[in-house]
């Protein structure tokens, strides 16, 4: 933020700002007319080479339209938009938009707010200057984006109000609904006139209070707040005298809250708003801005430059590094040999430890025999679960419509205490979804019924129920949760064991 340089443009003609460090330095202004542009092109020339330049504007021909769009991601969205822009704002090329947010009802299309600068033959003139000159232009900001910006820093509003705040330029009153921009009117002062008489003030926020009722952003009932940016004593002035606004109710905002929120060095001396403007400017990167591309095309040259400049540093280092490193590993080749044989050593004494802790008797005979039986069973056995899953096949082939949900195949290896001859087993776990519902007992114990008795009719089979259904279970009484049971658990689960498939 130190050092930039933000150019403040009124109907009056354009002043240059210098904000470093939290302080505001401001060079002589540049009036309108031939001997203003003079001026602001010498002092282009003095400004840095490629020095960046913001643009502040604060002009009372400022266009805002709110539309609602069909809600669009992707690379559609950008050419949508800027169709839509050419449609309302096609006789001028310094135009934005920003985004409100998606309606809560119907399609939920998006709510975008359009804005333009209407008066194009007012930025000209001071914008071919800039081109011309080594300077660049990075962003063309508006007063009523950046007090959106300001306004951000306070607790957010539910309900639409109105900020009514005092520049250079005159008195703007502006509404936002939800922290974002709506509306914004601009009205010149008298010349000399420091700011304006409550009778202005209240006349002007009237003006755009009924303008806006009119078009439903502001609602006709209850009370709007209107907040005054001004210092204690000014806002008293300025609020005091009788209240003739219908549906208004004015509050004061005091700038050096505001302040102290912004790290401002000095406090604000007047009512003036631009020394907070002008540092929420320079604290916010990121607004919609109003330059078009071939405006920008220095300051993307710029960054252009200033990624190969850093892509060249980090070759630059890299070949360091490199360097660097071979430097370090030839210097440590003298230690590798040192290193291998403690490694060699360290190996050769956990080996030993190894050996030691090897028993210095066989184990018994038994268990050998239970091994050697179990690993050529094993290698014996190589067609897997496949006869199995053969047997179980068609023994519920004649079975229709049942709902297979889990099927668990295992090897069990014989118990330690069994002969050593004991071949292994094998064991299936299934679990079967049933019809839920009451009105569906029969039918989900005739189908578990027949389901058991086909897994029953399976050669060499042992069958145990793990689970069944209630109305099978004679021991203890229905359950309402039971007899509606989900319908994505299972019903019936059964655990089958069968001898391993001889080779």
């Amino acid at each position: 933020m130190a050092g930039q340089r933000i150019l403040y443009l009124t109907t009056e003609g354009l002043i240059p700002f210098i904000l470093d460090r939290g302080e505001t330095r401001s060079p002589p202004p540049f009036p309108t007319g031939e001997l203003g542009l003079a001026a602001f092109e010498a002092y282009l020339r003095e400004c840095p080479p490629d020095a960046p330049l913001t643009l502040l504007i604060d002009l009372p021909d400022e266009s805002h339209q709110r539309e609602s769009v069909p809600f669009i991601r992707g690379r559609d969205r950008q050419p949508m938009l800027a169709r839509r822009l050419n449609q309302l704002f096609g006789d001028t090329p310094y135009r934005t938009h920003q985004s409100l947010g998606r309606e809560a009802e119907g399609r939920r299309d998006e709510q975008i707010l359009f804005a333009a600068l209407t008066r194009p033959s007012a930025l000209q003139p001071w914008l071919e200057r800039i081109r011309q000159s080594p300077c660049i232009l990075t962003r063309m900001v508006s007063v009523p984006f950046l007090s959106q910006a300001l306004i951000a820093t306070q607790q957010p509003s539910a309900a639409p109000f109105l900020l009514a705040h005092l520049t250079p330029a005159g008195l703007r009153v502006s509404c936002f609904d939800k922290g974002r921009l709506r509306f914004s009117r601009l009205t010149g002062l008298k010349s000399g006139a420091s700011r304006p008489s409550s009778e202005l003030l209240r006349a002007e926020v009237q003006r755009s209070f009924d303008y806006l009722t009119g078009q439903r952003i502001l609602p006709r009932k209850g009370k709007t707040i209107v907040q005054v940016l001004a210092l204690p004593d000014d806002a008293a002035a300025l609020i005091a005298g009788e209240d003739t606004g219908h549906g208004l109710a004015f509050e004061a905002l005091d700038p050096t809250q505001l302040s102290q929120t912004l790290r401002l060095r000095n406090k604000p001396v007047t009512s003036d708003s631009l020394a907070l403007l002008l540092q929420t400017l320079a604290a916010k990167p990121r607004l919609p801005q109003f330059a078009p591309a071939d405006a920008l095309a220095g300051h993307r040259f710029q960054r252009v430059g200033r990624l190969i400049g850093a892509t060249g540093a980090v070759a630059l280092l890299v070949s360091l590094g490199i360097s660097t490193a071979n430097l370090i590993d030839a210097r440590a080749q003298r230690h590798i040999a040192e290193a291998t044989i403690q490694q060699v050593r360290l190996q050769e004494a956990r080996l030993k430890a190894v050996t030691d802790a090897i028993p210095a008797t066989p184990l018994p005979l038994d268990q050998l025999q239970r091994s050697v039986a179990f690993a050529n069973a094993l290698a014996a056995s190589t067609s897997g679960p496949e006869p199995s899953l053969r047997q179980l096949a068609a023994a519920l082939a004649p079975l229709p419509d049942f709902q297979l949900l889990h099927m668990e195949w295992a090897l069990i290896e014989p118990a330690k205490d069994s002969p050593a001859n004991t071949l292994p087993a094998q064991a299936l776990r299934l679990q079967f979804s049933l019809p839920a519902g009451t009105e569906n007992a029969r039918s989900r114990v005739a189908r578990a019924e027949a389901l058991l008795a086909a897994l029953r009719g399976i050669r060499d089979a042992e069958v145990s129920i793990e689970k069944q259904p209630a109305e099978m279970n004679d021991t203890q009484p229905l359950r309402l949760a039971e007899l509606q049971p989900g319908t994505g658990g299972p019903q019936l689960a059964v655990r089958l064991q069968l001898p391993a498939p001889r080779p």
